[in-house]
């Protein structure tokens, strides 16, 4: 009979979840550089106490500090000791006389982001003279695991500027060695303070679907989201009435990079330089009134090649220009999902360098979890300047959009 396996009691964990909730309340982000000053003092302790359970003759003696720099900052470790000389020193830290370089610094990633195999862990680890044991690799590992958890899980601010979310294709290996379809959702969200943010990311089976949308938007939700002056989505089916369900009081504006590249695939290029040249003036319009007029023009333009597309366009008339409503400096953070993209476009080099795939879902949600912690770290240190200008006016929008509209509502109820 197979012994139950006892579970570990996650007290080092709690410890750097409550680090991470201070830090962040206190305005900041977690960076790379603490999840990795975490992990690596979470394992140097973890190997004393192997060290200590194979030499009952030693004692544990404190910890003394050290300074480890790599090219992403400066880590702060706790170095564990034992009462007896150098009888221990941890197997991953690098020599005393070596300086960190980058072959070290892409094995801290990799153990993070579990993207390597084993095998090649093992490789680099030999190759830096550095031995170290499965059970430290599979440590490394839930260890960022169980921080992904809490990443996914924890508490979202409830008003926001504008939240973005795309979806993004790719294939994942199963467990038995087949390649699957997968979908995978991101959602970025920016502020009333123009402090951008990635409020999570989902992987769903198969193609983009309703109910997976239905999933992201209910996750958001039940996470704190409760208050977005506009949502940017692409122009999927059953997007709009979710966000009219979930979200009334929220524009929907749709994304005039998916309205570009469906132009560029679906009309000839005649037709396609004539669809663009007026998409170009949408974008620059003084207001929406005008873009609403300009959008007419580009659906009659689309009308002479694909007359059904052109109907399904002008039921949408009032949702591609609805960031002309905002003010113009503003804009152009609204009307594509660009900064999707951007994450995206990180998701995609990823998986080029595993080799068009991604090895199982576990090593892509850390891949991400990582991606997600660099970008998160620039993006809190820099607010998006236009929006921060016109925060002023952005609260009066959104107090016109919801406040006013609240009470008009508690009074009809009444």
């Amino acid at each position: 009979m197979r012994k139950a396996k006892k579970q570990r009691e996650p007290d080092w964990l709690d410890r750097i979840l409550d680090e991470l909730q201070a830090r962040k309340e206190q305005g900041e982000s977690p960076s790379l550089v603490y999840l990795l000053e975490a992990l690596l003092n979470e394992l140097m302790k973890r190997e004393r106490k192997r060290f200590l359970e194979q030499h009952p003759q030693e004692k544990a003696n404190g910890f003394y500090r050290r300074s480890l720099r790599l090219t992403m900052g400066e880590l702060k470790l706790s170095v564990p000791r034992v009462r007896y000389g150098h009888t221990f020193r941890p197997s991953i830290l690098p020599p005393p006389w070596k300086r960190a370089d980058r072959d070290y610094e892409e094995l801290l990633i990799a153990m993070l982001a579990n993207g390597y195999s084993r095998a090649q862990m093992e490789r680099a680890l030999k190759s830096l003279g550095l031995p170290f044991s499965q059970e430290a690799l599979q440590d490394a590992l839930s260890l960022i695991q169980e921080k992904l958890s809490f990443y996914k899980t924890q508490p979202l601010k409830g008003d926001w500027f504008c939240v973005l979310i795309d979806g993004y294709r790719a294939k994942l290996r199963t467990e038995d060695g087949k390649l699957k379809e997968i979908t995978l959702f991101v959602a970025v969200g920016i502020d009333l303070e123009g402090i951008k943010e990635i409020l999570g990311f989902w992987i769903f089976p198969g193609k983009e679907t309703k109910k997976a949308w239905a999933e992201v938007f209910q996750d958001l939700v039940n996470r704190g989201v409760k208050r977005v002056l506009v949502f940017v989505t692409d122009d999927f089916p059953g997007v709009e009435e979710l966000i009219g369900k979930l979200f009334p009081f929220a524009d929907h504006q749709l994304c005039l990079l998916h309205l570009q590249r469906n132009l560029r695939r679906n009309l000839s290029d005649e037709a396609y330089r004539e669809a663009a040249k007026l998409l170009r003036k949408i974008k620059g319009a003084d207001d929406k009134e005008e873009g609403e007029r300009l959008f007419v023009l580009l659906c009659e333009a689309v009308e002479e090649e694909r007359e059904e597309w052109a109907r399904e366009l002008s039921a949408k008339a009032e949702r591609y220009p609805a960031f002309l409503e905002y003010p113009e400096e503003v804009r152009r953070h609204i009307y594509t999902t660009n900064p999707v993209e951007s994450v995206n476009a990180g998701i995609e080099l990823m998986r080029l360098e595993l080799g068009g795939y991604f090895p199982s879902q576990q090593a892509l949600e850390v891949n991400l979890f990582i991606q997600v912690v660099n970008l998160q770290d620039r993006w809190w240190r820099r607010p998006v300047p236009t929006v921060r200008a016109k925060s002023y006016e952005l609260l009066q929008i959104f107090a016109l959009k919801y406040e006013l509209a609240e009470d008009h509502e508690t009074v009809h109820n009444f």
